[in-house]
This record gives structure tokens, sequence and C-alpha cells, in this order.
């Protein structure tokens, strides 16, 4: 039993390992392209883009993210009875129904809009999420299925095929803002034709598996999952609308490229952690739900305990990191960095409680908190935003969170039971947080030194942390069964 136990948290440390290969090779890309293409094109043309982008996701999301969920939801269901090639047909039938649903409305409003730019951008930007959905379909069965490494390799090459193939789209053929989506549509769809071709995971479809009966019992859990993944993009994004309601482009376009890059440090940690625990987490709460609240609340600890210093010293420097990872025009954006990482520090801490009232048929409970929060952020968005500036499109994002995180908490309080069991630790994480904050402002706050200088000291402060609770992180279990 032993020996099993140990072979369980070896693989638990080899999965975390490679999702997080894969998972920061995709971050460092980002860290590249940022900087060189804020420095290339204007605040006006990423306006333009950030619009046409998020829309796209809202529409993203109302026609194939529920589908994923659905696949998140029912996979060890359908693996445990053998009938997992029912649910791949049924799900795929639905994705062709979305997509011509998608066509239709895409093909209308390209055919109203008047800009050629914005135009080019919509007809790109609809066959890219066409790519991009199936090939994000495609690899959460890579993740369900434990295929740690597969998943770093093709995330990593399809990562840096991006970047090089949007340096040339914009560097040699010149192509302008519209290479951005371009070149994402190309490699999705070369990933597409390999994974194809290759067949990893070994998906297989038929029309006469296609049944009335499971359709609907798709459709019902996916409505619901709809209106809540609908309301979680609400929060994040519905921003740059009511930005571009009361402000120029420019703003918009600003405030886009700032929350992008804030969001992917902060988002693909997160990632790398959820893909590791997820196929376990999700296997007990489908088998055990009562018994996977020791298994949540160990997670969460992690959780918590690793992404409270994380947020705290990207936002303690993140003048620094303004200057470094934008270009000029977009550096005075910095302010809003803070909130940005707290924001999607709290959006993943709210994953923990989404999946237990998901998993214990609370769904409609969970889309009604998310429905509440989604609503105050776009009240709350017009209020602020329009007295005193767009820079508070990002601290209504916090104020959401924070908002929902009690609505939960409120429901399932058992879950955050882990911080009173933990509260030695965390004060001491809190006290040496403190510490390093005052130290500085009084001091390298004060000093008149180089931002790489400043940054390096950012790298002490989170050296200390490393040192300082060597003991407690050598002693923490990562629990694998």
């Amino acid at each position: 039993m032993q020996d099993k136990d140990q072979h369980k948290r070896a693989t638990f440390k080899k999965d975390f390992l490679w999702y997080f290969l894969g998972s920061i090779v995709p971050m460092m890309v980002g860290f590249v392209k940022t900087p060189i293409f804020t420095r290339y094109f204007d605040k006006e043309s990423f306006g333009q883009l950030g619009l046409v982008t998020i829309t796209f996701s809202f529409l993203g999301m109302i026609f194939f993210s529920w589908i994923s969920s659905c696949l998140w939801r029912y996979y060890s269901k359908y693996e445990a009875s053998g009938q997992l090639r029912f649910l791949y047909s049924n799900l795929f039938f639905l994705f062709s129904i979305s997509m011509l649903l998608l066509s239709l409305i895409t093909a209308g409003w390209f055919l109203n809009s008047g800009n050629s730019l914005i135009r080019e951008l919509i007809g790109y930007s609809f066959v890219q999420l066409i790519f991009n959905q199936l090939y994000l379909g495609y690899m959460v069965v890579i993740r369900l299925t434990g295929k740690s490494m597969y998943y770093t390799v093709i995330q990593g090459v399809k990562s840096l095929l991006g970047l090089f193939t949007a340096l040339i789209f914009v560097f040699y053929f010149e192509w302008g803002i519209v290479a951005l989506v371009s070149s994402l549509a190309f490699i999705d769809l070369c990933a597409l034709i390999f994974l194809t071709l290759t067949n990893p995971a070994k998906l297989m479809f038929g029309i006469k598996d296609i049944k009335k009966s499971m359709l609907i019992a798709l459709l019902q859990y996916g409505s619901a999952g709809l209106i809540l993944n609908l309301s979680l993009l609400s929060i994040s994004y519905s921003d740059r609308y009511i930005i571009a309601l009361f402000y120029d482009l420019d703003q918009v376009g600003v405030y886009d490229q700032v929350y992008k890059i804030s969001q992917i440090s902060i988002m693909a940690l997160i990632a790398i952690y959820f893909n590791t625990v997820n196929p376990v987490l999700l296997k007990r709460l489908e088998s055990d739900f009562k018994g996977s609240l020791a298994l949540t609340k160990s997670y969460l600890f992690i959780f918590i305990f690793f992404g409270l210093p994380i947020v705290f010293y990207l936002s303690l420097f993140s003048k620094e990191l303004a200057w470094l990872l934008l270009g000029k025009d977009f550096r005075a954006g910095y302010i809003l960095m803070p909130s940005i990482f707290m924001a999607t520090f709290l959006q993943g801490l709210s994953n923990f409680f989404e999946l237990r009232l998901k998993f214990s048929d609370r769904i409609k409970k969970l889309v009604i908190i998310a429905l509440i929060t989604a609503l105050l952020n776009i009240v709350f968005n017009l209020i602020l935003v329009s007295s005193f500036g767009y820079e508070w499109a990002a601290h209504t994002t916090v104020i959401s969170y924070t908002v929902m995180i009690l609505m939960l908490v409120y429901g399932d309080p058992m879950v955050l039971g882990i911080i009173k069991e933990k509260h030695k630790i965390l004060i001491e994480l809190i006290v040496l947080l403190t510490i390093q904050y005052m130290v500085y402002i009084i001091f390298v706050d004060k000093m008149n030194i180089q931002n790489g200088t400043r940054m390096g000291i950012g790298f002490i402060f989170a050296l200390l942390f490393l040192i300082y609770f060597r003991k407690a992180i050598s002693k923490m279990e990562l629990p694998a069964n």
C-alpha cells in the first residue's frame, strides 16, 4: 500500500512538472510577443483588435465552451461504463450545429461592417475560433487521460511556431495587426491536422451513436454551464465595451494589453496547478463526493500558500514589469496590474467551490451566484469607470470576484476550514510579506536605482520566502489519490 501511495505521489509530481513546462512556454511566448508588438502597432489598432477578439471570446463561450465543460463533467462517468464513443459522437454533433449557427452570425456581422480592418479581423477571428475550439476540445481529452508529457510538447511547439509565424507575417509579409490573428488560425489548423492524423487519444465517432436522450442531457447541463461561463467571462471582459462607451479606442487598447499580459502570468500558473490536480480531483468528486472534501482542502491550501506570495511579488514590482514587457505608450497602465493579478487569483480560487457545486448537482445555485456577480460588475463599471477613469475597470473586477467568493464561502464554508487548520503558517506568511512590503516602501522605493536592479530585489524577496518556509514546504503533502 505504501509503495502504491509513493507511486501516485511520484506520478503527481511528474505531471506537475510536465504541465509546468507546458504552460511556461506559452507564458514566455506571450511575454516576448507583447513587448514586440506593443512597440510596433499603435494603441488604436490594439483597441480594434481587442474589441473583435473579445466579441469572439463571448461567441466562443456561447457556442462551444459549454461543450468542453460537458466533457470535463461526464468523461469519468462514461469512461467507467465504456461508453466514451457515445459521448464523443454526441458532443461533436452539438459542435457541428454550433459551428453552423456561428457561421450565420459571423456572416451578418462581416457584411454589415464598413471598416476594412474590422472585416479582416472578423474573418480571421472566426476561422481561428473554429480551429482553436476543436484543438482545445481534443486537448481536454489528452489532459483527462493523463498524457501530461504529450500535452506539454504539443503546447510548447504550438506556442513557439505561433510566435515565429506572427513575426514572419508582420515583418516579412507586412500584414499589419491582423497577422496576430491569422498566424494563430494557421497554427491551430496545423495542430488540428496533426492530431487528426495521429489521434493519440483514440477518439472515435459514429452517426449511429447520436442519441436524442443523451443530447437532451448534455444540453440541460450545458445550458446551465453556458450561463455560468458567460457570466464569468462577462466579469473579465465586458469592461472593454464599457471603456469604449466612455473613452477612446486608445484607452481600450492600453487596458486590453495590460490586462492580457497581467492575466497570463497568473493564469498560466493556475492552469498548471489545475491541469495537474483535476484528473485526480474530478474522479474523487464523481465517485466519493463527501470524501472529496479533505482532498479539496489540501489542494486549496497549497493554492493559497503559493498563490498569495506570487500575487504580492508581481504587484509590488508591477511598474518594473510594465517597463520590461510593454511598449512605451502602454506602460502607464502598470497601475492596473496589481488589481488584475488579484482578480485572476480570486478567479482561480473560485474554481474549487465551482467544482463542488457542479458535482453535487447544484449548478443552478452556481449560475445564480455568477449572474449576480456579473450584473454587479457591469453596474460597478458603468458607475465607477464613467466617473473616475478607465483604470477603475480593473478595480471593479477585484470587487466583483470578492463578492462572488463571499457568496460561495457562505454556501460551502467547510472548504475554507483549511485556513483555520493552517492558520499559524498563514499568519507567518502574512507577517513575512508585510515586512518585505515595508522594506520596499521605506528603502527600495526611495532609492534611485534602475528597473533591472529593482526586479533583482524582487527575486531576492521571493528567494527569502522559499528559504524561510523551506521546512514547511518540504513537509507539504501533495495528495494524489
